[in-house]
């Protein structure tokens, strides 16, 4: 008999599988339904019960230690994750909604808006954006915060007449409300990332790390800046030369999401949560810049600035961008 490791024989047929269930994924899309539904339905026997034990002063969704929790309540938070990368906040009065760090637009995925420039107002609110007596976006104000692509995308929220309070979404469905084959689904394509990142890591390890391993004489620590080991996600996103390079270029950095200590949630920022515009299209060229900065200081002792790693990644990812454009009459 020939045997196939089980994870593939889980893949869809279209893939060469079999189309069996992960049990691991569907039971964590099971419990996650436990979860939307204390959000959901918050005056419910259900609900009641566990907030008086676990969140009396906060929601399902803060990570806040209890006391001796029961089995039930640590396996229904252990699908907080998938619940998260979901949500998506629907507009109604806009009063409790940070323009800035909680996910309301809709985009690849849910996420903050985007400032085009300098932002002096981290704690602006939703509701500040829209004209009261109206009930409409205030457009010079969004023209002073945004690009016309976010602008785009803000104006095709609808603005709710009188009081409506902001709720809670999921956007993988059309419904707005979480489905066990919509999280399921979620927690596939997050595997699949994963996996691929994983053997990426895998493969490539750290920078120098990895010889000290094997017995050769290297110094781990990072050539830079040598304030830690120099690990790949070290290298281009924790370095505070790349971290100044990310903060100058116009890819957003939001506190807490980007960069972070772990490789994976880095680079699924990069592909899923950046507008989808040309000036967002430059961060494998900030990547590739930033790899080459190391690289002279290695070789050549050379420390490159990193406003200029940024402007050569721009200059770099433009020059590809137009060369993708066909000219007229060619």
């Amino acid at each position: 008999m020939h045997w196939l490791a089980w994870r593939k024989l889980c893949r869809h047929k279209t893939d060469g599988g079999l189309g069996f269930r992960v049990i691991e994924d569907f039971n964590t899309a099971l419990l996650a339904k436990q979860l939307w539904r204390l959000m959901d339905n918050p005056d419910s026997l259900f609900a009641k019960v566990f907030k008086g034990r676990y969140f009396r002063n906060s929601t399902p969704l803060d990570p806040i230690r209890s006391y001796s929790p029961s089995y039930g309540w640590q396996s229904i938070v252990s699908a907080r994750p998938l619940v998260c990368k979901g949500l998506i906040k629907r507009v109604g009065s806009g009063s409790s909604i940070s323009v800035w760090y909680d996910p309301w637009i809709s985009d690849s995925c849910p996420r903050p808006a985007i400032c085009k420039g300098i932002n002096y107002y981290p704690h602006l609110t939703v509701n500040q954006l829209i004209n009261s007596q109206t009930s409409t976006w205030n457009r010079p104000l969004l023209q002073q915060f945004f690009e016309s692509e976010e602008i785009t995308r803000i104006t095709g929220i609808t603005v709710a007449t009188g009081y409506k309070p902001d709720t809670w979404g999921w956007f993988y469905t059309t419904t707005g409300r979480y489905t066990v084959k919509s999280g399921y689904t979620v927690l596939q394509e997050l595997s699949q990332m994963r996996g691929h990142y994983q053997s990426l890591d895998r493969t490539l390890g750290d920078c120098k790390r990895n010889p000290g391993s094997r017995g050769m004489r290297v110094d781990p620590l990072c050539v830079r800046c040598g304030m830690g080991d120099e690990t790949i996600n070290h290298m281009l996103f924790e370095c505070p030369p790349a971290r100044q390079a990310w903060a100058l270029s116009p890819i957003p950095t939001p506190p807490q999401f980007f960069p972070t200590g772990a490789l994976y949630s880095n680079m699924a920022h990069l592909f899923w949560n950046l507008p989808d515009n040309d000036d967002m299209l430059m961060y494998p060229w900030l990547l590739w810049f930033i790899w080459k900065a190391r690289n002279y200081k290695v070789f050549s002792n050379d420390d490159q600035n990193p406003q200029e790693v940024m402007e050569s990644a721009i200059t770099e990812s433009r020059a590809w961008v137009a060369a993708q454009t066909v000219a007229d009459g060619v």
